[in-house]
């Protein structure tokens, strides 16, 4: 609960001094900017960049970071619709290196989702464990039409559950949840996006460059290849 109080006192403050700040587009996402540089403490960037999921070539010649959860609607949207294709045309191909941090600004338990993810990864499945918790909101409710961003989806039980269907050490993974292992990495990440200028979710920064909302494939292969030149 202490965790859950942080992460929604945090997003009551940037929404009320930033409501006039987001242009949203007929799709709900909105439109690419270039942020101002922000400084990070070194000690909390190394922490978040050590133990950030990555895809792809570590020397490729353009980084995508995103800011998402596994409660987001429209980050279940680009999980779907254009990480395929950005997988497919760049990151297999060793253009794109791909980084996933978290930012679940809405509390409950987006933050105890993404804080079981980093329990999976110990065991070498983050990626898995990623696909299959926005599979299963996904299958189970948002292509159901139903919005469960307000309702507990990722009880611990069913976090304990899903961890199960990919095989994971039972043990090993219940005692990684139960101690929250993870809390400070998760709440890191946030404080690290609300630095960079995130505020909503998915955010994305390819070689820095903001990017936010599900925007279609097009939008980030422009900005893709025009870092390849």
């Amino acid at each position: 609960m202490k965790n859950v109080k942080k992460y929604i006192l945090v997003a009551v403050v940037i929404i009320a001094g930033l409501m006039g700040w987001v242009v949203l587009s007929k799709n709900g996402d909105t439109k690419v900017q270039t942020p101002s540089p922000s400084p990070i403490a070194s000690s909390t960037q190394n922490t978040t960049d050590k133990n950030a999921p990555t895809l792809g070539d570590e020397k490729a010649p353009v980084t995508i970071v995103e800011y998402g959860h596994f409660k987001c609607p429209f980050c279940n949207r680009f999980f779907r619709e254009t990480e395929p294709q950005i997988a497919e045309k760049y990151i297999k191909t060793g253009k794109v290196k791909f980084v996933w941090k978290d930012f679940p600004y809405e509390g409950g338990d987006a933050v105890a989702a993404s804080e079981t993810a980093y329990c999976a990864q110990d065991q070498g499945k983050f990626w898995e464990y990623h696909d299959l918790l926005f599979t299963y909101i996904w299958d189970n409710y948002y292509s159901k039409n139903l919005n469960v961003e307000d309702e507990s989806i990722f009880t611990n039980v069913k976090l304990k559950e899903l961890a199960g269907q990919l095989g994971l050490d039972s043990t090993k993974f219940d005692s990684c949840v139960d101690s929250g292992k993870y809390s400070k990495l998760v709440q890191d990440n946030y404080n690290e996006g609300i630095t960079l200028g995130a505020k909503s979710t998915p955010t994305f920064f390819i070689n820095g460059q903001k990017v936010v909302g599900a925007q279609p494939f097009s939008v980030f292969s422009q900005i893709i290849d025009s870092q390849l030149k």
